[in-house]
């Protein structure tokens, strides 16, 4: 199981008063009907990308959005005219580069890597200007999973644990948010499933989740087969999830907008881990209108119990969590 999940100050995840995953309930309900008497199934999608902390501190961040096809479709486009805006004029955005100055922001600094007060204020608006367009579509909500790293390196010191949980948390983050995608879609099904209109139509509704992303140097050829072990491993998850694929994130703009709420992500599990002493205002932007769903990050005991119940190469057993019941909303006592 996951740690105690983190949440904004808005409503984050309710099960028993069915206010989890709120704009997207709202939005299924009105079609629900004519999806029951045809017994489709329709895809959400997530798109993900990795944050993380060097020298192996802090925390190793997978997240991003959890939305359908059109909304999607509507951020690429927003992102895009935004990203080639005469005075942005970039080809591509990424959060740990407009915080620094680096790559495509270095021209708004006189230093590269080092920007001013002045500077740090304008790549603050020019990156608070971009996380806005997210919340302006709807049906979009924020889902990321963080490995605490310190924690992580220290179990690896031995021999079999490291054969088991691997030289990185990379392939662990991203199972984890994976499940947790497929969680939301069960808390989703449930939801329905209560509505006594659907009841009518024989419950028979299923939303499952696809996932899109980043690509990666290592890992990336071995990605296709990993998730299908997962999903084999893991036959109550696999239920609630749809294909995977990987994509360039300079070209894709979403993956751009993920790349961005993992870098927020990570920020904020640093603060809550006491970490960082500031909470930034993009991830206020974020978290104001309801948009993230539920963060969580790992022990160092979940990381042992992994360690003993797995053998070298195996999948990760991960099931347990579309169990996990989540009855309150959670605050961070720093917002």
């Amino acid at each position: 199981m996951l740690n105690r999940p983190l949440a904004d100050k808005a409503r984050i995840c309710s099960i028993e008063s069915s206010t989890c995953l709120i704009d997207f309930f709202l939005f299924v309900k009105k079609k629900v009907k004519q999806r029951c008497l045809k017994k489709a199934y329709q895809n959400m999608y997530s798109y993900m990308d990795e944050s993380f902390d060097g020298s192996g501190t802090g925390v190793f961040v997978v997240g991003g959005l959890l939305m359908r096809g059109v909304p999607s479709f509507e951020l690429e486009r927003k992102w895009e005219r935004l990203r080639k805006r005469p005075d942005v004029d970039i080809a591509y955005f990424k959060a740990s580069d407009c915080k620094n100055g680096r790559g495509e922001f270095a021209k708004f600094v006189a230093i590269p890597g080092s920007p001013s007060s002045a500077e740090h204020q304008k790549l603050d608006a020019i990156s608070r200007e971009f996380l806005s367009l997210i919340p302006k579509e709807e049906h979009i909500i924020l889902q990321g999973v963080g490995i605490v790293q310190a924690e992580f390196y220290e179990v690896i010191q031995e021999t079999r644990a490291r054969a088991i949980l691997g030289d990185s948390p990379y392939r662990l983050a991203y199972d984890f948010a994976m499940i947790q995608c497929a969680w939301a879609m069960k808390q989703l099904e449930l939801d329905v499933k209560k509505d006594k209109e659907n009841v009518a139509f024989g419950g028979c509704w299923k939303e499952c989740v696809s996932f899109v992303c980043d690509e990666h140097e290592q890992y990336s050829r071995l990605a296709p087969e990993a998730f299908r072990n997962l999903k084999l491993t893991n036959p109550n998850a696999a239920q609630y999830m749809g294909s995977f694929d990987s994509a360039d994130d300079r070209k894709v703009q979403v993956l751009q907008a993920a790349d961005a709420v993992a870098f927020e992500i990570r920020r904020v599990l640093n603060r809550a881990l006491g970490n960082y002493s500031a909470l930034r205002a993009q991830f206020r932007d974020l978290a104001n209108p309801g948009k993230v769903f539920l963060i969580t990050h790992t022990t160092k005991d979940q990381l042992l119990h992994i360690i003993a119940h797995h053998s070298s190469g195996e999948p990760f057993k991960l099931d347990d969590i579309m169990e996990q019941q989540l009855s309150e909303s959670i605050r961070f006592s720093f917002f």
